[in-house]
């Protein structure tokens, strides 16, 4: 009986401790907001911003979720922010094209003196192929490119993600 009442109690706590972390990972995939002093985007559901120690990259996120068979290793589904410092807008679009297999759409606008170049394009990653969607934008002397890959056999689960990524994704 005196160990009794200790174990239950501790069984309480771990139960309690279990349910609170459970929730708390939850939390890190639900949409957010994420702001930075140069730019914002919104985190679409089931997509995590880990902590971002790669300085290459301004931002960070991926699907819980990895492919199979080839593709196990792989995400579904990322998204990364890199800033170019003095760059020229036209280069770093002419890259992304390069980088890529099969151009599907691009579409380039100009809009209150910043320009903007959307790109659909196909790709592989380690023999996997790959849909990848980029947003250009220039900004005060600096080019953000927004880079979003998504293997293809999933491409239609992230379609709604994808867009929501692209349009919230803007420069101050």
């Amino acid at each position: 009986m005196e160990l009794l009442i200790p174990g239950l109690i501790l069984v309480a706590l771990m139960v309690y401790a279990s349910t609170k972390i459970k929730k708390s990972a939850a939390r890190a995939y639900e949409p957010e907001l994420i702001e930075t002093d140069e730019f914002f985007i919104l985190k679409p559901e089931g997509f995590i911003n880990p902590l971002n120690d790669e300085r290459k990259f301004a931002f960070i996120a991926y699907s819980k979720e990895f492919g199979m068979g080839a593709a196990e290793n792989i995400r579904q589904a990322s998204a990364r922010i890199r800033v170019f410092d003095d760059a020229d807008f036209d280069v770093i679009c002419e890259r992304v094209k390069q980088s890529v297999t099969n151009i599907i759409s691009e579409m380039p606008t100009v809009s209150g003196g910043s320009q903007t170049c959307l790109i659909e394009a196909r790709g592989e990653e380690n023999g996997v192929p790959i849909e990848k969607y980029y947003k250009i934008v220039s900004g005060d002397s600096k080019i953000y490119n927004l880079e979003i890959s998504v293997l293809l056999e999933h491409k239609h689960d992230y379609l709604r993600r994808i867009k929501d990524l692209v349009e919230s994704f803007a420069v101050k």
